[in-house]
């Protein structure tokens, strides 16, 4: 087996997080809860380019075609967007693949940057076309390229933010990059860190709709092999801890010093060893975790969830965590409510009306946003507890 970022043979197991389902697919009836399908979810790792990906591809039709995802319902990551928005308002034709509902569109709008969106979601595209943001429904391929090209001329910006990580094939997302990004353009490629999973125990980060798990290097490597060059790096907080890599459509470009610091940080941390450590924090939080809610519930609380991203589908299928022990999970974005969590099918409803006294315990999986989701408990004494490393927030 050869991985599919870089084509190196130095590629092992080093995951197997069991059966799962399909994260993004949230089940609105027991017809559909019973036409669930699940999957053995390992995870290889290549130590050449330093890349993770899953071993089993689910075919991506089935995933983004309709699907249950909005960024815009996200008030942290539309302040991101906005940031990022006025970051490259000097660009003349901005493209954003994977735009989602506009968020990223709608600011650069406001600014009077030309720029144009991409989304393979018929439902969640149709938003933003509905909001007056130009956006192109499909996967980023040769014959979307040719439709944008037939009415504009090359971007000299493109934007990729969360979008790699859910690719069927990157080798031939990055040489359609270089078709498409005007000569010395700049590709910006914002990425869930594979090292930060390692570091903060997010196992649950890993599920089917992204078959890969980037580093800095794995990215090097990606676009080293079509002739663009990684040159510089940005921290970044969304999504616990990510990378903003910025990519010339030219090799003849100066590497930044934290660009060549990160690199350098990977090959000596990111390895095997690493994961063995990893692989046996796994079963041992997630034992901790449903010991937890067994306790809490012998003692008479009443326990709820607080976001239902994709994560919960990872965390709650391995801990085996179904409505028996939570309750209920408050999600905002109305494409999930009234709908239920992947394989464990706890019920996942509205904010209005489901918080009340009654709440003693609340398990919060969107946690990077707690400052957020803890201001609309302000009037009722709850716990709240992050769910894995499990401990209270």
């Amino acid at each position: 087996m050869k991985c599919k970022v870089c084509n190196s043979t130095k590629i092992v197991e080093v995951v197997n997080l069991g059966k799962q389902p399909l994260a993004n697919k949230y089940p609105k009836n027991n017809t559909e809860i019973l036409n669930e399908k699940k999957f053995i979810l390992k995870i290889l790792f290549c130590k050449n380019c330093r890349a993770g990906q899953i071993k089993k591809i689910i075919n991506r039709n089935i995933l983004f075609e309709d699907y249950y995802y909005l960024s815009s319902v996200n008030k942290k990551l539309k302040e991101h967007f906005e940031r990022l928005a006025i970051k490259i308002k000097k660009y003349n034709f901005v493209v954003d693949i994977g735009s989602n509902d506009g968020i990223l569109l709608k600011p650069l709008k406001k600014l009077n940057v030309k720029s144009i969106g991409i989304d393979p979601s018929v439902n969640v595209g149709k938003i933003a076309n509905d909001r007056g943001l130009e956006t192109y429904i499909g996967f980023f391929d040769k014959n979307i390229i040719k439709k944008i090209l037939k009415k504009n001329n090359k971007p000299d910006l493109i934007v990729a933010s969360s979008v790699v990580t859910h690719l069927e094939n990157p080798i031939k997302f990055a040489k359609d990059i270089k078709s498409f990004l005007e000569k010395d353009g700049t590709l910006i490629i914002e990425i869930e860190y594979l090292q930060n999973f390692l570091k903060n125990l997010e196992f649950e980060r890993f599920y089917f709709d992204r078959p890969f798990y980037y580093s800095a290097n794995s990215i090097k490597e990606l676009f080293r092999n079509v002739g663009m060059k990684l040159y510089d790096i940005e921290k970044i907080e969304p999504h616990g801890g990510s990378l903003r890599c910025f990519i010339k459509n030219s090799l003849n470009t100066k590497i930044s010093n934290r660009c060549k610091k990160i690199l350098n940080n990977e090959k000596q941390n990111l390895n095997l060893n690493a994961f063995k450590k990893f692989n046996k924090q796994i079963y041992k939080n997630s034992k901790i975790l449903k010991a937890q809610l067994n306790y809490f519930n012998k003692k008479g609380y009443n326990i709820i969830g607080y976001g239902a991203p994709a994560r919960v589908s990872t965390i709650t299928n391995v801990a085996k965590i179904d409505s028996s022990l939570i309750k209920y999970i408050i999600d905002d974005s109305p494409l999930k409510q009234n709908r239920f969590s992947p394989g464990m099918n706890i019920k996942i409803l509205p904010r209005k009306n489901n918080i009340n006294k009654n709440i003693d315990v609340v398990i919060v999986f969107a946690y990077e946003y707690f400052k957020d989701i803890k201001k609309f408990f302000t009037k009722i004494k709850v716990q709240f507890f992050k769910p894995i490393p499990f401990g209270k927030l």
